[in-house]
């Protein structure tokens, strides 16, 4: 990674210590490890790791090999070179080098290459080096959940954009709304402006360019940004307002008098030419600002810097407009910012926040982050997950709809040092089915209507067919009602929400719809009563409140209300109690707001026994059974005879119109 984070349009004194350019080299020592000494101490990193790496061959001590190849993993890791990283420091640390940094170094880089297994071992050797440091703890924890989310990765697709990218370093997506299908992004390909190399990499200075992309999805050779936007040095990561007539952008000077830091320029567009840059008023010599992106209405300009009074390393900072000029950066906070480096915020049409992160738990390098801003109070930042984030350097992400967008990244499989990747989102595939059926016979019905309702407006409707099944298509985000209903059947209703959902499902298991028939008495299951007492118990106002939803979903029927009891006592005294226990149930839906005209009451005491429906409800007995007091007596347990008993002693109910209308 970390180029990106000191290189990438954030070169700061960009080896600009003791007075020397990047560009001009120092006058060496005569050593080749003074020399590459001296290559690192100003940012020279290309040369100093051949140095280094000479100076490792030679050596014949341990603890000078260990040096060298500390110092050339460090070179590799400036230079954003992750496979050379943790080649040295892997030799670093064989060579039993005694600074623990090694071992961190060298644990990063293999997470940063993806091999978390190898990773978590050599963080928890950190571990035992340096028991109070949190980072070993947190590579192990990090290098679980990079592993876990690589596994089982979101759904976004990423494909490299390889019609516009090199060999050489692409990044950094910006929409021009000035331009139809157009982008610019950012490249040290050969056409960049100047003539010299930077001496951190050993690439060209990069500049900003721009491409097209047809009708039919074809891209254009890509072309320098006009104007003086492109200097000799590295100028990019840009962004444009709502009329892309105003472009900031970060650039990053060199001198070899005094050190430079890269900061945000302003130009604009009148007549089609551009201007000269103008610096925004909060750049400032000892510290480094690159990395803009306003907000969608143009008055907030969040970027990356290292200004005092930060968390640490860079950090996402805010300029709100005053009047015309930007006002005096507000730090984004601790929720946002780490001691690591927070970089390339951009802001979506959905309002989000996304920027890139090594300081956050990640996969390895750099990985994208969102946050959302409510009432001035920054969200905790939502890891983007595989693939949108890898074990490499992830950021700079954009969307261009809900759905589509451009990121950049170094991860295994590009074309260059970094490559621009273009990612979508497909639509879910979310599915509802299930079976009408008849609940007491089994039987599917053919011809059932089940229609659907949706929060969005959805309003569909389907017949079932032989097999009495049925299937709808939903989408996201969307809480749904079912209903299923038949002639001479009680309509019966399900609901379901995909709110939230972000992979495919199929709701299938709880949709099936048992649909009860009016030709025949339905008994309302467990309705208890205290012995020899008409008076509800509470588990039996559960159930109830199940035969209240019925009535609200059948505004239209009018039931009979009929309970019964056991044969033990005597006909009178379970006629009276049954007609008691018939009006209570009357009395509690009434009193639960079902109108008093859609009801009426019997007790039918012992004198119609349960005939016995289905064996799945009504365990041990069989269908056609008929639990009368002589079925019963010749039952062989008290067990059996008890539960047969129980099954008597129920409240059914019948439905004895369907044109019901309320009076009021």
């Amino acid at each position: 990674m970390i180029k990106k984070l000191f290189c990438l349009l954030f070169i700061l004194s960009i080896a600009f210590v003791n007075g020397y350019s990047a560009n001009k080299a120092p006058k060496v020592p005569k050593s080749k490890t003074q020399k590459a000494d001296k290559y690192f101490n100003t940012a020279q990193y290309y040369t100093a790791s051949t140095y280094y790496k000479k100076s490792y061959a030679k050596f014949k001590k341990n603890e000078d090999k260990a040096n060298a190849a500390f110092k050339a993993g460090e070179c590799a890791r400036m230079m954003n070179n992750n496979v050379e990283a943790e080649d040295w420091y892997g030799k670093a640390v064989k060579a039993n080098a005694k600074d623990a940094t090694s071992v961190l170094r060298y644990a990063d880089a293999l997470k940063r290459n993806g091999k978390y297994a190898e990773a978590i071992v050599q963080y928890n050797a950190y571990k035992e080096k340096m028991p109070t440091d949190p980072k070993g703890a947190a590579g192990v924890t990090g290098s679980q959940a990079a592993q876990e989310w690589k596994d089982k990765p979101t759904r976004y697709r990423v494909e490299n954009l390889t019609a516009l990218n090199t060999q050489y370093y692409d990044f950094a997506v910006a929409e021009n709304p000035s331009m139809k299908n157009g982008i610019v992004f950012t490249s040290s390909r050969e056409e960049a402006t100047g003539t010299n190399n930077d001496n951190w990499y050993g690439e060209k200075f990069f500049d900003v360019f721009q491409a097209n992309m047809d009708n039919n999805g074809k891209w254009s050779t890509p072309t320098n940004f006009p104007g003086p936007a492109n200097s000799e040095y590295s100028d990019g990561s840009a962004c444009f307002d709502a009329s892309g007539k105003t472009m900031y952008y970060t650039t990053c000077p060199s001198s070899k008098d005094k050190n430079t830091q890269c900061k945000i320029m302003m130009t604009t567009q009148t007549d089609g030419k551009w201007s000269d840059p103008i610096s925004l008023p909060f750049n400032n010599e000892a510290y480094t600002c690159g990395h803009p992106s306003l907000s969608l209405d143009g008055k907030t300009l969040y970027f990356a810097s290292d200004m005092p009074g930060g968390s640490g390393g860079k950090d996402i900072w805010m300029s709100n407009l005053d009047g015309a000029a930007w006002g005096t950066p507000m730090n984004l906070g601790s929720t946002i910012n780490t001691d690591g480096d927070e970089l390339f915020p951009t802001v979506s049409k959905n309002g989000k926040l996304y920027f890139s992160s090594n300081g956050k738990p990640g996969m390895g390098g750099l990985d994208i982050l969102s946050t959302t801003n409510d009432g001035g109070t920054w969200s905790e930042p939502v890891n983007l997950k595989s693939p949108l984030n890898s074990s490499g350097d992830d950021f700079g992400i954009i969307f261009t709809s809900d759905t589509t967008g451009y990121l950049s990244s170094n991860r295994d499989g590009g074309k260059g040092a970094d490559d621009i990747y273009t990612f979508v989102l497909p639509p879910l595939n979310i599915l509802v089915g299930g079976k009408v059926y008849d609940t007491d016979t089994k039987a599917a019905i053919e011809g059932a209507t089940v229609e659907l309702f949706g929060s969005d407006g959805t309003s569909l409707s389907v017949r079932t067919g032989t097999d009495g099944t049925y299937s709808y298509p939903l989408k996201s985000n969307v809480k749904y009602k079912l209903s299923a209903s038949f002639t001479g059947y009680l309509t019966k209703f399900h609901e379901l929400s995909t709110v939230g959902l972000d992979e495919d499902k199929n709701f299938n298991k709880d949709f099936d719809f048992p649909l009860k028939s009016t030709a025949k008495p339905i008994t309302v299951p467990e309705v208890f009563y205290d012995l020899d007492k008409a008076t509800l118990r509470a588990e039996s106002k559960t159930a109830l409140d199940g035969l209240i939803k019925t009535l609200n979903e059948n505004p239209t029927i009018t039931v009979k209300l009929t309970s019964h009891t056991d044969f033990r006592a005597d006909d009178k005294y379970n006629l009276e109690l049954s007609n008691r226990r018939a009006k209570s149930v009357l009395d509690y839906l009434v009193a639960n707001k079902v109108a008093k005209d859609r009801l009426t009451f019997e007790g039918k005491g012992e004198s119609t026994p349960k005939a016995v429906e289905n064996d799945e409800e009504y365990l041990p007995f069989k269908k056609g059974d008929v639990l009368t007091e002589s079925f019963i007596t010749k039952l062989a347990s008290k067990e059996d005879q008890e539960k047969a008993n129980q099954y008597n002693r129920r409240t059914e109910f019948e439905v004895t119109g369907t044109n019901y209308v309320p009076k009021n």
